[in-house]
């Protein structure tokens, strides 16, 4: 693999937001992902507020290592057996040349307000964010960036893996086809791995500070409303780690993850979408 600036400037620029909070012992790992990508032309903006187990150090060991630190990184996908495996490789933390920004400071201002933080300073034509104890498959953004550059949708969607923290795979997560009332009526259905045009932020504005937990379900269903295109994408093409609640040695950041609030906050968003729905069936009547 390799990164050159000619091969960055033949492709849309894709911006990559990366919240983190205590999250020091899996941000390297989610970083790598990104870095990694056979994708060439990404910029990375990692928001970090509040954080007290180190984070901060191991951002700076992490950005001097680029080009000297050995490291293992997720490499591909194999099923040449029929059994899913997630396959590492090693090599060089890879690459200088792509733009990593460092966001930080004492106050632990929330996911929402760092979501909001990273996209105003992004420049890509698309963007997306990565939860820092996650990853993308290194085809993750090529994947993605293809569908939306045949100019048929605005954001695109894919399915993923639920993993232990050693990698193994628990689960295959596969999204359904879209539409509105799937998608964002019956429950939401977008999933953590997307990627969608900048624009869709200049237009609607950004995540809604008001949602703790359920941001993105806010969010994407503002974009809905405005008239965005969604697509799914059917390729594994991220990872996301189930964290075990109860072992003590995990951070208390992973063991409480707002979950009552998520389910709150999610079921106010169904009301909303499936109330949108009703009005236009209403209308359609009048």
């Amino acid at each position: 693999m390799e990164w050159s600036p000619e091969k960055a400037a033949e492709q849309p620029l894709v911006s990559v937001v990366v919240p983190t909070f205590n999250q020091a012992q899996t941000l390297p790992e989610a970083l790598d992902s990104v870095l990694f990508q056979d994708y060439p032309n990404i910029e990375v903006i990692v928001c970090n507020h509040g954080s007290t187990d180190g984070t901060d150090r191991i951002m700076r060991d992490y950005l001097r290592g680029i080009e000297q630190d050995e490291v293992s990184y997720l490499d591909r996908m194999d099923d040449s057996d029929g059994e899913e495996r997630l396959i590492r490789s090693c090599g060089k933390r890879y690459p200088a040349g792509r733009s990593v920004v460092v966001l930080e400071s004492d106050e632990n201002i929330g996911a929402t307000r760092s979501y909001n933080e990273g996209f105003t300073r992004a420049t890509g034509a698309y963007c997306t964010y990565l939860v820092a104890d996650d990853a993308f498959l290194p085809t993750a953004l090529s994947e993605m960036v293809q569908v939306l550059e045949t100019g048929e949708a605005d954001f695109v969607y894919a399915d993923m893996f639920v993993v232990d923290n050693g990698g193994r795979i628990l689960q295959r997560l596969e999204k359904p086809e879209y539409t509105f009332r799937t998608c964002l009526a019956d429950w939401f259905h977008l999933g953590a791995c997307k990627l969608y045009r900048r624009s869709l932020h200049e237009k609607v504005g950004y995540y809604d500070p008001g949602y703790r937990n359920a941001n993105d379900y806010d969010m994407f269903f503002r974009f809905a409303l405005a008239g965005c295109r969604f697509k799914h994408v059917p390729r594994v093409l991220y990872r996301v780690r189930k964290h075990d609640p109860d072992n003590p040695a995990e951070p208390a950041a992973w063991r409480n993850r707002g979950y009552e609030n998520l389910m709150r906050e999610s079921i106010r968003c169904a009301r909303r979408a499936r109330r949108f729905l009703r009005e236009i069936r209403r209308d359609e009547h009048d």
